[in-house]
C-alpha cells in the first residue's frame, strides 16, 4: 500500500458539504458506505495523512473481527486470526480502480454484526431489518453480515440467519429491478465498489471471503477449547501466509499502476515543482517522466535553461498525447503549462466527468480557464462547488476576487496570460496536435515566455535545425524578445558549420547568428567542443549538458 497512491484517490472524487450533493450520494444503493468513504478520502491531500488514517481503519476492522468472534476478553488467541481480512482487504485498496467504500462498507457491516450479536430476542425481525438497512447503506457487502452470521450462534440462530440471507438476496434482486444497481453482479459482488468499465480482479474477493471463513475458524477453535497459544500459532501461521498473496497482487498493481504516476501526481496538484523534479531524476528518459520534469522546469522559468541538464531522448519529453485524451489528467496540466488553455480545458472537463466523482485539479483548471474566458456565470459555479470542500475553500475564495474583474485577469501572471492565449483560438478543443496549434498562439501571444520555449525546446529536441531556425526569426528577433537561450544558440553555431558544408541547405554564416542573438563565448565553446570530439570520449565529457552532445550522441 503506498501512500501517493492513497493520495491519489482524494483527487478521485471531491467532497462537499453540500445538502443536494450529501442526499444525492446518501440515497443510492450502498450511499452510506460512499459518503464515508468520501468523507474520509478528502484528508488524503497529506500522503501521511492518508497512510495513517488507512491504516487506523483497518486496524479497527480487526478488532470489530475480535469483537464478534470471542466468547470473552481472554480470548486473545484468535487475534492473529482476526488480522487476515484487514491484510488483504489493505492489498486491495492498491487498486486505485477499488472505491474506497469497499473497506467503509465492511466497517459497516462489521458494526451491524456487533449490534447483532448483542440482540437476545426477536434475533428474526432485528435480522430482517439490519439486512434490510445494511443493503441499502452498505451495499452488496451486506452479503458478508449474512453470511457470517450463519456461523455463529447455537442451533436456535440458524434459522434467523438464513432468513437474513434470503432477505439480502430479495434486496439484490429488488435494487436490480428498479435500476439502483447497474448490472447483477454488482447487486452480489464486490464490483459494486469497483470501476464500473472495468474488469473486477478475483483478489478483491480476498477480503470478502475470508471474513466468514475466520469467523468459522474462531468459532471452531472456541468450539473444540483450543488453549490461547494453540490458536495463536494456528492464527499465526495463516496470518504469514496471507502475506504471500497480499505482496504478490500489490506488486502486480505497481507494475499495472505506476506509482511514479502518483508521485507526480501529487506534486502537481501541490505546484511543489522542486518536488516534482527531484522525483523525475530518477529515471528522467521515460517520456511520461519527462513529460512532469519539463512541466515543472517550464512553471519555474527554466525550461530552455535546464533541459538538458537531465536524459532527455526526444520531443515526446515535452509532450507525449495519449489515444484517449479525454482522462489523461497529466495531458491537462501540460497543456495549461505550455499556454494551450483551450486544449487543457477539453482534457480537463472530459476528465472531470470520467472519473468517481469531481476531480479536484480538473476542477481548478476549469474554472481558470472559464475566468481566462470570461465566463464569469460558469466559473462562479465551479468556485461555488470548491468553497463547499474544506481543503479547497481558501483557494476558491482567492480565486473570486477575479469575478467580473477584467483588470485583476489581465494583471495576474497566468490568467492574464491565457486570456492574450485565447485570442489565437476560436474553438474549445485541441483539433490537430499539442505542437501544431503553438504557433497561433504565440503569433497572438509572443510575450508568453513558457509556450515561447516549449515550442523552441520541442524542435530542438526533434533535432530540427532548420525549424528551429525559422523560429528564432519568428520569435526571437524583434527588440523586446527575451534572450536567446544558450541551447538554441549552440543549435545555430552548429548549423551555421552544417549549412556551410551541405548540399540542399541554404547557408549562412556566423554574422547571421550574431545578428539573431548568439554570443561570441558560445562560438569559442563550439572551437572547443569540435577539438573535444576529436579527442575522444574523455574530453567531451565536459560537454554532456550542451545541445552539440545531445545532437550528435542522444539516439531519439
Amino acid at each position: 500500500m503506498n501512500r501517493f497512491a492513497l493520495a491519489y484517490r482524494e483527487q478521485q472524487q471531491l467532497f462537499m458539504f453540500d445538502k443536494t450533493y450529501l442526499w444525492g450520494t446518501l440515497l443510492k444503493v450502498g450511499g452510506l458506505a460512499t459518503l464515508l468513504a468520501r468523507f474520509i478520502v478528502q484528508f488524503f491531500w497529506n500522503p501521511t495523512t492518508a497512510i495513517i488514517i488507512t491504516l487506523t481503519l483497518l486496524g479497527l476492522s480487526a478488532y470489530m473481527t475480535w469483537a464478534y468472534v470471542r466468547d470473552s476478553r481472554k480470548d486473545w488467541g484468535l487475534i492473529p486470526l482476526c488480522l487476515i481480512p484487514s491484510i488483504l482487504i489493505g492489498a486491495s485498496l492498491s487498486d486505485n480502480s477499488l472505491h474506497f467504500e469497499y473497506l467503509t462498507s465492511i466497517l459497516l457491516v462489521q458494526a451491524a454484526l456487533l449490534i447483532y450479536k448483542n440482540i437476545k430476542s426477536r434475533k428474526v425481525i432485528s435480522g430482517i431489518a439490519l439486512s434490510i438497512i445494511l443493503y441499502l447503506t452498505a451495499g452488496s457487502a451486506s452479503l458478508i453480515f449474512a453470511v457470517c452470521t450463519l456461523f455463529t450462534g447455537d442451533g436456535k440462530d440458524l434459522k434467523a440467519a438464513g432468513i437474513n440471507l434470503l432477505t439480502v438476496a430479495a434486496c439484490g434482486v429488488l435494487t436490480y429491478f428498479a435500476a439502483g444497481v447497474p448490472t447483477w453482479t454488482a447487486a452480489f459482488t464486490p464490483a459494486l465498489y469497483y470501476d464500473i468499465d472495468s474488469t473486477l480482479p478475483a483478489f478483491h474477493w480476498a477480503g470478502w471471503i475470508v471474513l466468514p471463513v475466520v469467523v468459522l475458524a474462531s468459532r471452531l477453535a472456541v468450539k473444540f477449547m483450543l488453549k490461547p497459544w494453540a490458536s495463536t500459532l494456528f492464527g499465526l501461521a495463516l496470518l504469514a501466509l496471507s502475506f504471500i498473496p497480499a505482496t504478490k497482487f500489490d506488486k502486480k498493481m505497481a507494475e499495472n499502476q505506476p506509482r511514479l504516476g502518483y508521485i507526480f501526481e501529487y506534486y502537481t496538484n501541490n505546484e511543489d515543482w522542486d518536488g516534482l523534479i527531484k522525483a523525475c531524476e530518477k529515471a528522467p528518459w521515460l517520456p511520461r517522466t519527462a513529460n512532469y520534469l519539463n512541466m515543472a522546469l517550464a512553471w519555474k522559468g527554466e525550461l530552455a535553461d535546464k533541459l538538458l541538464k537531465y536524459d532527455q531522448r526526444g520531443s515526446d519529453g515535452l509532450v507525449m498525447t495519449t489515444k484517449d485524451r479525454a482522462v489523461d489528467v497529466a495531458q491537462a496540466h501540460i497543456m495549461l503549462a505550455m499556454g494551450n488553455v483551450a486544449a487543457a480545458q477539453d482534457v480537463a472537463f472530459n476528465t472531470l466527468i470520467s472519473l468517481q466523482g469531481y476531480s479536484p485539479s480538473m476542477m481548478k483548471i476549469n474554472a481558470q480557464v472559464e475566468l481566462m474566458r470570461g465566463s464569469y456565470e460558469v466559473a462562479d459555479k465551479y468556485l461555488s462547488l470548491l468553497e463547499k470542500a474544506p481543503h479547497y475553500r481558501g483557494w476558491a475564495k482567492e480565486h473570486r476576487k477575479f469575478l467580473y474583474d477584467d483588470a485583476a485577469i489581465e494583471a495576474d501572471p497566468l490568467l492574464g496570460n491565457g486570456r492574450r492565449n485565447l485570442e489565437a483560438e476560436n474553438h474549445f478543443i485541441m483539433y490537430t496536435n499539442p505542437m501544431t496549434e503553438l504557433f497561433p498562439i504565440l503569433d497572438a501571444n509572443p510575450t508568453d515566455r513558457r509556450t515561447l520555449e516549449y515550442g523552441l525546446c520541442y524542435l530542438l529536441l526533434a533535432k530540427d535545425l532548420n525549424s528551429v531556425k525559422h523560429f528564432i526569426l519568428d520569435y526571437y528577433s524583434s527588440p523586446d524578445s527575451p534572450e536567446l537561450p544558450r541551447i538554441a544558440q549552440e543549435a545555430m553555431v552548429f548549423y551555421s558549420e552544417y549549412s556551410r558544408n551541405m548540399e540542399g541547405v541554404e547557408p549562412f554564416g556566423l554574422d547571421w547568428c550574431y545578428e539573431h542573438g548568439v554570443k561570441q563565448e558560445t562560438v569559442t565553446r563550439f572551437e572547443e567542443y569540435k577539438k573535444a570530439a576529436v579527442a575522444g570520449a574523455t574530453a567531451l565529457r565536459r560537454f554532456r549538458g550542451t545541445y552539440w552532445y545531445y545532437l550528435v550522441h542522444t539516439q531519439i
